[in-house]
């Protein structure tokens, strides 16, 4: 069964996280250029106030006339550590959000401590994952170069600081509660900041998590329209693990736009 090509992990201008290029008719062009089967559109929701703009994102994908299936979605991050997201059924139904993909976005510590890091993002992980709102857990394992160097930490790019029963922990509460591990190519397969050891040691976790019975999420994680193209290493990092589309999750029901 080949692979089905999706990009679930995309941010547009409109949160000012990703450039002016992130328009959304000119992220479907691209993506349908690159071969992506379907695409999600998934800007942040850190805090409630940020909530009008996602109606714009949902505004452009409805005018979109394409052949591409294009869904609306959202990506959530923790208010602080062990906090909530800011989300609930009531928010998705009121802005129309398809999928949520969501996760850790810092190491909420103060002190450098490289033991108690790695566990703050484990528990954080599964908390994602028995989130019923949540269907992707992005980028795990994820680390900001910029939070490191402001702290003056010194920069993890090493895989082996995270033990194995952790990934295999991870595989299983996904597998449970079917939630996605999301195979992200910007933050993580593709950062420039993580060597090529880096990127070996962190497709072995990946097929730790995998061995587990767990279903993944491909993402770009783009933020310009040039980092679109990145989506082919997380494409290329399923195929190594030996993935097929079964195991390749994508939003669930009609696209927003496209064919339905």
């Amino acid at each position: 069964m080949a692979l089905l090509r999706c990009d679930n992990h995309i941010h547009t201008k409109y949160l000012r996280c990703a450039n002016g290029t992130m328009e959304v008719p000119a992220i479907a062009a691209e993506c349908r250029r690159l071969g992506v089967a379907s695409l999600g559109i998934t800007d942040h929701l850190n805090t409630l106030d940020k909530l009008p703009l996602h109606a714009f994102i949902k505004r452009d994908i409805e005018a979109l006339e394409t052949d591409l299936p294009v869904y609306f979605g959202v990506e959530l991050n923790f208010l602080g550590a062990g906090g909530g997201f800011a989300f609930s059924a009531e928010i998705k139904e009121q802005a129309g959000f398809q999928f949520a993909i969501g996760g850790i976005h810092a190491a909420y510590l103060e002190t450098y401590d490289l033991d108690k890091i790695v566990e703050i993002q484990h528990r954080h992980h599964l908390k994602t994952c028995r989130d019923p709102l949540v269907d992707v857990l992005v980028h795990p394992y994820w680390f900001s170069k910029g939070e490191f160097d402001r702290k003056g930490w010194p920069w993890l790019d090493s895989m082996s600081p995270v033990p194995e029963r952790y990934a295999r922990e991870l595989g299983q509460a996904a597998r449970e509660t079917g939630t996605a591990i999301e195979i992200n190519a910007h933050a993580c397969l593709a950062n420039p900041a993580h060597s090529e050891r880096y990127v070996q040691e962190y497709l072995d976790f990946l097929s730790a998590v995998a061995e587990e019975g767990a279903c993944f999420s491909l993402g770009s994680d783009a933020h310009g329209i040039e980092q679109l193209a990145l989506v082919e290493a997380a494409w290329s990092a399923a195929e190594k693990l030996g993935l097929t589309s079964d195991r390749i999750w994508r939003p669930p029901g009609a696209p927003l736009a496209g064919p339905r």
